[in-house]
């Protein structure tokens, strides 16, 4: 083998490891279709995939495929607390209109909170769930909590609007994260993977 080809194999191998770490930030998860890339930038800070999993209706029909994304090393514990950033995206597989994406968050919120809970809140669901529309196949909405700042309602990419409160975003987390009734156990369990 002439030198020539051996400097050219090395080059190539260089750029091969130059590449590992952009391929690395750029891996996705697959769930049902569905694909969460591993990180996502939020107000400036990296949060990592803690875990996802799906919703299914009536044990067969697989609803939604949902990502959770936290920063690194938060605990369990620490995942609704107002200080702590985060985001759920959630990738729809069948057509849903606005009004039943509304009424299941809505029957959740009503077992999770209490009457004075749900009294206080009220306004700010109201706001939050004005913002839903119709969603089909492959239409994705998005949940980021910055805190000082509040819960970011995206579609599709697309911010749609902004809801203040860091206990309003406990709350409506909570839907998905809460320890005592989530909406699904295993959903919740799979989405807090990466947690201690």
């Amino acid at each position: 083998m002439t030198s020539l080809a051996i400097l050219r194999r090395w080059m190539i191998a260089g750029a091969l490891l130059l590449l590992l770490p952009m391929m690395a930030l750029g891996a996705e998860v697959d769930q049902n279709g569905a694909s969460f890339s591993e990180q996502m930038q939020l107000a400036g800070e990296t949060l990592e995939l803690s875990g996802t999993g799906v919703a299914k209706y009536r044990i067969v029909i697989t609803v939604y495929a949902a990502g959770l994304y936290l920063p690194a090393d938060t605990k369990t514990a620490q995942v609704l607390a107002g200080d702590t950033p985060r985001s759920l995206a959630i990738e729809y597989f069948h057509d849903i209109s606005a009004a039943d994406i509304i009424k299941a968050a809505r029957t959740k919120l009503e077992e999770q909170l209490s009457s004075s809970e749900l009294d206080k809140l009220e306004p700010k669901i109201k706001q939050f769930h004005s913002m839903y529309q119709a969603v089909s196949d492959g239409d994705r909405y998005r949940m980021d909590y910055v805190p000082g700042k509040g819960t970011q309602l995206l579609f599709n990419g697309t911010t749609v609007g902004t809801v203040t409160g860091a206990d309003f975003a406990a709350a409506y987390f909570g839907i998905w994260l809460d320890a005592d009734d989530p909406l699904s156990k295993n959903l919740r369990r799979d989405l807090l993977e990466g947690t201690d």
